[in-house]
């Protein structure tokens, strides 16, 4: 940990010692704040650039945040109709007495054919084909967990009808997860879209103001007491 600590303190202090100039006839942006332009990218990215005077990164920001709206926003409600269509299907063929649409309890009538008994028990039952048994040789109340009320039953796993019930129930609880993936990425994607327009508006400030480089960029590592750790002030 300390070599690392070292190399770092290394580089950053060579970084710093570098004073970054540019042609002083370049300063178009020079009358702008680019606090401004930090706060239109952050906004919606596209919009700092075009603040800046910079339009040729205009459409590719807009357009790529609204494809990315799109698919947050889509793969959303798809989410939701297939968590909706799987509670709907446990409750016409495995008879789920919850409107609960909570996914834990979708789950867990996925992962159990019954509570409290499976009507046609099959000649080799699994352990853990009853909710019930299973908690009991958990060493758990039945009820510690669900309400005592709540009941499911897909029958017999013997009848193929019933197994094919259960795997289409499993299949729409997979697409169901699969939207929530897609949607958590495309939400990063929103906020990585915002980020590298932040970072290309100060880049593009930088370079079109002769104010942004009037001061040198300075890194100043401070090490913790204990050599644990280090904190980095940057300075303009």
């Amino acid at each position: 940990m300390r070599i690392f600590l070292v190399l770092l303190f290394a580089a950053v202090t060579a970084f710093s010692q570098v004073v970054v100039s540019v042609d002083e006839n370049v300063s178009k942006n020079s009358d702008k704040n680019w606090w401004k332009a930090v706060g239109a990218s952050a906004l919606l990215p596209g919009m700092g650039e075009l603040y800046l005077g910079e339009k040729e990164f205009v459409r590719p920001f807009v357009w790529t945040d609204a494809a990315l709206w799109m698919t947050t926003i889509g793969s959303y409600f798809i989410g939701e109709r297939f968590l909706s269509s799987a509670h709907s299907y446990a409750v016409r063929n495995a008879g789920l007495n919850s409107s609960s649409k909570k996914l834990s309890l979708l789950n867990t009538v996925g992962s159990y054919r019954s509570r409290g008994g499976v009507d046609g028990q099959n000649s080799s039952p699994d352990n853990d084909e009853d909710y019930n048994q299973a908690m009991i040789r958990s060493g758990k109340a039945i009820d510690s967990e669900l309400a005592a009320d709540i009941q499911w039953d897909w029958g017999s796993s013997d009848n193929p009808e019933t197994t094919e019930n259960i795997e289409e129930y499993k299949s729409r609880l997979r697409h169901f997860r699969i939207s929530r993936i897609i949607f958590q990425a495309s939400m990063g994607a929103l906020v990585l879209n915002r980020v590298v327009s932040v970072l290309n508006s100060i880049r593009i400030y930088r370079a079109t103001s002769s104010k942004a480089f009037s001061e040198r960029i300075q890194f100043v590592p401070e090490f913790l007491e204990d050599g644990s750790g280090i904190l980095m002030n940057v300075k303009f």
